[in-house]
């Protein structure tokens, strides 16, 4: 896949995705499928090319993916921590090669069809400024793949989504921990990982009460929602407007995150994959992103920007155990 090739066109172009009024996620997938949807049918409609948009739905299900550009790392001391690998880019994207697809319908190249495809997304949505709406940067590769960047963007997705994970719950009544309802012993080695990380994090969270960084409305995390109490709102920008996250294991973590809740939109999913590479991404986020000590006393914000991350991982990892895979969710070591 050559989504990393530096020749581009509209590069400083931005992409709207308008939010659309979700139970318990916001999945950025889902609102570039919609948004792209709605562009073809409007440039089907300009070109007279009748397309079979069912289908194409069906291809951007399949080739929305989500990846993390390439880049080098910079070892730099910083506030807290011995050492961290600063990103050249710190960038996380979706890709969609659509226009390989259409190619044969409307007899263009690829990228001049991701072009057009652009230039009447942008002409359209400029009816909706004033709406609630994500902006992503568009990148045309010259192979026609187009990628679509968050930057920025990640702290509305954050915002938009703890605000829902905050004031919506679960529909489903879990049987309480421990009841025969739920299988107790584990026989597999992933599973046991998946239950072993959820704990951790409760435990850390409980840690991070204690010294008094959050407030959570369930100790115990007998239910399954959203528990932080306070603060109610999280700052996720410093003061110059840039992300509080600069390291690789904090980038890792979104990224996961983001397809946790793209998966909670779509029909089906190996949901012990989805959580296992989870796990073993906030293993290493815990490992290399402290809350406390210098992190706490200097820059207390990114102390608590951190345990949002880690307070959504726990909340999805909850979620996937009891609902997904019907097992236990420990919430203790």
């Amino acid at each position: 896949m050559d989504n990393n090739v530096s020749k581009n066109t509209f590069s400083h172009k931005f992409f709207k995705l308008r939010f659309t009024k979700e139970k318990t996620s916001i999945s950025i997938k889902k609102l570039l499928k919609q948004e792209l949807l709605q562009t073809l049918d409007l440039y089907q409609q300009q070109t007279k090319v009748q397309l079979d948009l069912k289908f194409i739905s069906t291809i951007l299900e399949r080739k929305i993916v989500l990846f993390q550009p390439t880049h080098r790392k910079l070892l730099s001391k910083n506030q807290g921590e011995r050492f961290f690998s600063k990103s050249q880019s710190t960038s996380i994207a979706y890709s969609c090669p659509i226009t390989f697809v259409l190619a044969p319908y409307f007899l263009l190249p690829a990228q001049i069809i991701a072009e057009n495809l652009l230039r009447l997304s942008v002409f359209e949505q400029n009816n909706f400024v004033s709406e609630s709406y994500l902006e992503l940067k568009v990148e045309i590769i010259n192979s026609g793949w187009i990628n679509f960047y968050l930057d920025r963007a990640l702290a509305s997705w954050l915002e938009k989504s703890l605000a829902l994970l905050n004031n919506s719950q679960t529909s489903q009544d879990y049987p309480p921990i421990g009841s025969e309802n739920y299988q107790l012993e584990q026989t597999t080695a992933e599973l046991f990982s998946i239950q072993y990380v959820h704990a951790r994090c409760c435990s850390l969270l409980r840690l991070a009460a204690r010294e008094r960084l959050i407030a959570l409305k369930d100790e115990s995390f007998s239910h399954v929602g959203w528990q932080l109490e306070k603060p109610q709102t999280i700052s996720w920008l410093d003061e110059k407007q840039n992300l509080w996250f600069i390291q690789e294991a904090e980038y890792s973590l979104l990224r996961q995150l983001l397809m946790v809740s793209d998966a909670f939109a779509s029909k089906s999913n190996d949901w012990l994959k989805l959580a296992f590479n989870l796990a073993k991404t906030v293993e290493v986020f815990l490992a290399e992103c402290r809350f406390l000590g210098l992190v706490k006393r200097e820059t207390p914000q990114k102390a608590i920007a951190r345990l949002g991350l880690m307070a959504m991982a726990q909340y999805w990892l909850q979620r996937i155990l009891l609902e997904k895979l019907k097992v236990a969710a420990p919430t203790s070591l």
